[in-house]
């Protein structure tokens, strides 16, 4: 039961304290809640070099000196720079112990030294951490016009001659606004990262379009030529080989798949020594080409004689573009056999072209085939009589498939900072995925 105003001298640390009648206050303090503490970082500075780690981590200890037990709070007070995040965990913290803090960058952090400015808060009082970070640089590239099928690897070299070919690299990669990245082949992406030593991680800054190239759309099944119909696959706008961190400020779309053919070739072959040629015809209609320059399917020209086909439309590119409507056939077709006449009804439809990320379409295909035989009778004149009318004719084969579209982004296995999935939004079409 001490008095109230007892003065007690603290050997262990020479200060005073004294009782208010409810708790032992040192001479600063206010109440029974005033907050003190010390705080203690066990490093106060480190280096990252991302292509080692894109992070660091300190510990800072922490004991409160005086007042009730409570949280201390923790709290970074510098304006961090792009692409860098600090984490304080736990936080709060209650009393005295230890927290950890973890600066991440990115492959956009910039070069140098950065200083991160730490506060802990404890009722009325702040204690403030210095904490600095050397951050290692990376190669910059930047892309200010529009090219087909962009490579990390190769334009690094081109333009750092000395970067490392067998270590690791940081590469940061800058697609102005009004850029255009395209391909003219469905196997070669628009972009790629390239042939970079293992361990390399590339960042991606897209202000400007990506694009993968459109699948073409099917031709014709087709004995003759080897063709089957099928829709040809979209190519994929990007293609890694590394880890890599994208900021998507524009568009990145996988290439539409081709629609299929469905158009089917009726030919024959006559023997030796006529056997040079083939005779026969093409009835039906082309795919569509799919959204990033797919081209329509046409006819292949594997035979010589009638050719009741219609080409498919192709795909258009850029920003907006579009698949391909696949070719129509539906008007009837005559086929005169001296006093016999047949009559082809078709009504055949080619799969249209996808739009970006989106694989092409199945067309269907009907034929209804009607014959009749003209003669010339005394006293009767003409006289046309019917031998068959609106017969059905299966299709020759299964319907081909169409083709499927390209990826946006293609892993291959390596990280990045966009979730696998199916997108369809303004500025990401197509998979991302492995």
């Amino acid at each position: 039961n001490p008095a109230h105003g007892l003065v007690v001298f603290i050997t262990e640390d020479s200060t005073l304290q004294f009782w208010n009648g409810a708790c032992w206050l040192r001479s600063y303090q206010e109440n029974c809640n005033s907050c003190y503490f010390s705080v203690s970082p066990a490093s106060p500075s480190d280096t990252i070099d991302r292509t080692v780690t894109d992070s660091c981590t300190a510990i800072i200890d922490f004991t409160q000196t005086s007042g009730s037990p409570q949280n201390i709070i923790f709290n970074v007070a510098s304006v961090l720079p792009q692409g860098m995040t600090v984490q304080i965990t736990p936080n709060p913290q209650f009393s005295s112990g230890q927290v950890t803090i973890t600066v991440k960058v990115t492959p956009f952090t910039p070069e140098g030294l950065h200083v991160i400015v730490i506060q802990a808060f404890c009722g009325q009082s702040l204690q403030t951490i210095i904490y600095t970070v050397q951050v290692e640089p990376c190669y910059l590239l930047e892309v200010w016009n529009s090219t087909l099928n962009y490579n990390v690897a190769s334009n690094l070299y081109a333009t750092y001659p000395t970067a490392p070919t067998n270590s690791p690299v940081c590469v940061q990669v800058v697609v102005h606004t009004g850029v255009e990245i395209t391909s003219n082949n469905t196997n070669q992406p628009a972009f790629t990262t390239g042939n970079l030593p293992a361990g390399s991680i590339v960042g991606i800054m897209n202000n400007g379009n990506i694009i993968g190239r459109g699948g073409n759309g099917g031709t014709a099944w087709s004995p003759t030529s080897g063709t089957t119909g099928e829709g040809f696959n979209g190519g994929n706008a990007i293609n890694l080989t590394v880890n890599a961190n994208l900021q998507n400020n524009f568009n990145i779309y996988g290439g539409g798949g081709g629609g299929n053919a469905m158009a089917f070739e009726i030919s024959w072959t006559p023997p030796a020594p006529a056997n040079i040629v083939t005779l026969g015809i093409f009835v039906g209609g082309g795919g569509g080409g799919g959204a990033g320059n797919g081209q329509g399917g046409q006819a292949p020209g594997s035979v010589i004689g009638l050719s009741y086909y219609v080409n498919g439309l192709n795909g258009t590119g850029g920003q907006f573009g579009v698949g391909g409507q696949g070719g129509i056939l539906n008007f009837p077709i005559p086929v005169n056999l001296g006093p016999v006449t047949i009559s082809l009804s078709p009504n055949a439809v080619g799969g249209n072209g996808g739009g970006y990320g989106y694989p092409g379409t199945q067309g269907y295909f009907n034929l209804l085939v009607s014959a009749s035989i003209t003669i010339n009778l005394p006293f009767f004149g003409t006289i046309t009589i019917p031998v068959v009318n609106n017969v059905p004719i299966p299709l020759p084969v299964p319907p081909p498939p169409p083709g499927n579209a390209g990826y946006a982004i293609k892993r291959n296995g390596n990280a990045v900072n966009i979730p696998d999935n199916l997108y369809n939004n303004a500025n990401l079409k197509g998979q991302v995925g492995n």
